[in-house]
């Protein structure tokens, strides 16, 4: 399923700020990933991609998971890129990520600039408790905040898609 969002509506003033905000449970915080979170945003992708259907044996190869690393290493401080985590207690339990992709144009849209929403995921333990919502919300704040993006795309699993279709997928 890829469902594709309504126009992100503008916002007059574009607002950088990186700080942290309340969670949807007490002790809880969603911010901006930093470096020390990579090895747990691989953890979550992995479990991404075992609930879209991956196999183990390739979930767990070790060789996409040191390229996934070296990538977040060299792009989470890149303006066309924003990975924000849910933490509770301390400890990282969620992500989701927004890239900012070229895209061709067309009679729907004024520019080229896209969003791909990706990296959806929340440890067993912390689902069903809002925080991919609130990890999604804040990608989705950023798009608007501080690009240009006009339309945001994603791949949803049948257990995500109620969560994606609230929020006007």
């Amino acid at each position: 399923m890829a469902p594709r969002a309504p126009r992100l509506p503008r916002r007059t003033t574009r607002d950088r700020r990186r700080e942290p905000v309340p969670g949807p449970v007490e002790g809880s915080v969603i911010r901006p990933a930093t470096a020390g979170d990579i090895g747990t945003i691989v953890a979550l992708r992995a479990l991404m991609f075992e609930a879209m259907g991956t196999s183990s044996e390739e979930v767990s190869d070790i060789g996409w998971q040191q390229d996934a690393s070296r990538w977040l290493q060299l792009r989470l401080g890149e303006d066309d890129v924003r990975v924000v985590v849910a933490e509770a207690h301390g400890t990282v339990v969620s992500c989701a990520m927004g890239q900012v992709v070229p895209l061709m144009p067309s009679p729907q849209r004024l520019g080229d600039t896209g969003g791909l929403l990706t990296n959806v995921a929340t440890f067993p333990g912390h689902r069903r408790l809002g925080f991919s919502e609130a990890c999604v919300e804040a990608v989705l704040g950023w798009y608007r905040e501080a690009t240009d993006v006009e339309v945001v795309t994603l791949n949803a699993t049948a257990e995500g898609a109620q969560m994606y279709e609230r929020l006007g997928f």
